[in-house]
């Protein structure tokens, strides 16, 4: 691919980065807010809920939106890092194996930061260690 073609290449997936980017952040700002309303809720009720159910709701829902929290976190430090990749000259190739990722998988995943090869050694290993 020439240098044009490259460059327009990676300014489209800068753009895509970016604008995940703030969409993940608007989705963070928001769980944020939907935690401290369901907190702010409870404290104003006195207790976490008035009948056992309903405390047990309260606690599996906070556990969600807390799961939904870490994942969008995870999410924007991978497109934070593909950001930080593209500025310093490294983005499109693998951080395990230094070989070019594959153009199919970054239009797919413009922050991936691994080969589907390395990826998948990745994720069984950290199967491995979950057991």
């Amino acid at each position: 691919m020439n240098d044009s073609r490259e460059r327009e290449w990676l300014d489209a997936m800068r753009r895509r980065l970016e604008e995940r980017r703030v969409e993940l952040e608007r989705l963070r700002q928001q769980t944020l807010r939907l935690l401290s309303a369901e907190g702010a809720s409870q404290a104003d009720e006195g207790t976490v809920a008035s009948h056992p159910a309903d405390a047990a709701t309260d606690v599996t829902m906070a556990e969600i939106e807390q799961s939904v929290l870490r994942t969008i976190e995870e999410e924007l430090h991978e497109v934070d890092a593909a950001l930080e990749r593209l500025a310093n000259g490294t983005y499109g190739y693998c951080s395990d194996c230094g070989r070019p990722i594959e153009r199919a998988r970054l239009e797919v995943m413009p922050w991936a930061a691994r080969c589907l090869s390395d990826q998948e050694r990745f994720e069984r290993e950290l199967e491995r260690r979950r057991r």
